[in-house]
Parts: structure tokens; sequence; C-alpha cells
């Protein structure tokens, strides 16, 4: 099982401070310092399995063509109107 980080945002803030705090990133010391730093500042981590990451992208992979099937039908009305 993997654990991501809950607050992506969070996490993208305290990353960069890390890219600019540390000569070398990613490092061993570095990466310590964000996982330290975003726990500090209130951010939890979510344990994440191989079955959630898959079912994950299966609704991701659903929504885009949901999201092409709508698009198409709109660029279609749009051009039955003319």
């Amino acid at each position: 099982m993997a654990q991501v980080p809950a607050n992506q945002r969070l996490w993208n803030m305290v990353i960069m401070q890390a890219k600019a705090r540390f000569a070398k990133y990613p490092s061993p010391g570095a990466s310590h310092w964000v996982h330290s730093e975003y726990v500090k500042h209130g951010g939890q981590f979510i344990e994440v399995s191989e079955k959630t990451r898959a079912e994950k992208l299966r609704k991701k992979h659903y929504e885009e063509k949901l999201r092409e099937k709508i698009a198409e039908k709109r660029k279609g009305t749009k051009n039955d109107k003319k």
C-alpha cells in the first residue's frame, strides 16, 4: 500500500520550498524535510491500495469520455442551427 498526501496544494507548496532550500532535490534529506514540514503544517496522508488506484483511473477515464461526448453534442447542435 502507498500513502498519498490528502492536501495536494499544501504538499506542492512544501515541495517548492524544498526546491528553493536544498541544492539537490529530490534527495533523502530534502524528502525527509518535506514530509516533516507537511505534517507540521497539518498535512495528513491517505492509504491507497492498488485496487483504489485502478478504480480512480477507471473513473477518470470514464469522466473524460463523458466530457468528450458532451462536447461533441454541443458542437453538433451549434452546426445544426446554422
